[in-house]
């Protein structure tokens, strides 16, 4: 692969460099899978309840074999710098100005030896079964039970606040949000260890990210993109098809 290190290509582990990272996106993907279960057995209402073992354990576990998701979400991205990052979702996007190239699919690299896919998977099981935080299952959820975000965070500051408020005659313009509370709180207790051996070359606070250009990665509009991929790769195989069939003679009128 083209701009990838050795160790990039033909590790069995996430690289050192991207351990950091790698760990901040598990940890996102960890809270909003937990998220979705407890509105799932919450069975839509708006109350706090708590998953039983066997449910939050099942989230865990179903998160990490989710090499599907690894591999199509995240990827490399390289920069102006000299220096690959890790990108994908839970993450933030290098600023345009220091953007070198496109993202290189996780998948892609996969396909070609590069197994990241199950590098991410190994890592995940890695960071829930055997952290090096000393945390296990229970600990992990009850982090994130007791950050569950409050209906205002939910829906994200970023949306804008209500200018018919005037109970307050200068409100405080509305804070674009990076990386949600309660992830940052989780990843902060898994990734501590993990960080400080090998730390991100990304901005580490809130602040530096925002004065500095980093943005959200926008998993919505990268699903959206894949999602017409898909169709258009569905095309060119039907099309690929029935260009074969004419050919060889099995398509309508081949034969007489």
């Amino acid at each position: 692969m083209v701009g990838l290190s050795e160790e990039e290509q033909n590790s069995m582990q996430i690289p050192s460099h991207m351990r950091c990272d790698a760990c901040h996106a598990i940890s996102h993907k960890l809270t909003t899978n937990i998220r979705e279960t407890e509105r799932k057995h919450g069975k839509g209402k708006n109350v706090q309840k708590r998953l039983r073992v066997d449910q939050y354990e099942q989230s865990f576990e179903d998160t990490c074999k989710d090499e599907q998701f690894w591999g199509e979400y995240y990827g490399v991205t390289h920069g102006k710098d000299g220096h690959n990052y890790f990108n994908g979702p839970g993450l933030t996007v290098l600023p345009k100005a220091l953007h070198k190239a496109q993202t290189l699919s996780m998948e892609t690299t996969l396909r070609k030896g590069g197994m990241w896919s199950h590098r991410m998977r190994e890592f995940c099981e890695q960071m829930v079964y055997s952290s090096e935080e000393d945390l296990d299952e229970s600990d992990m959820y009850s982090i994130l039970y007791e950050s569950t975000p409050n209906e205002e965070e939910s829906r994200g500051s970023d949306s804008g606040s209500d200018s018919s408020d005037s109970s307050s005659s200068n409100p405080p313009p509305p804070q674009r949000i990076i990386i949600n509370k309660d992830t940052r709180t989780f990843r902060e207790k898994m990734c501590a260890r993990t960080c400080k051996k090998f730390p991100t070359r990304r901005p580490t606070t809130t602040e530096e990210e925002l004065e500095s250009g980093w943005e959200p990665f926008d998993e919505d509009a990268f699903t959206e993109k894949k999602r017409a991929q898909r169709k258009e790769d569905e095309a060119y195989r039907q099309a690929h098809k029935l260009v074969e069939d004419l050919t060889s003679g099995r398509g309508d009128g081949g034969e007489l």
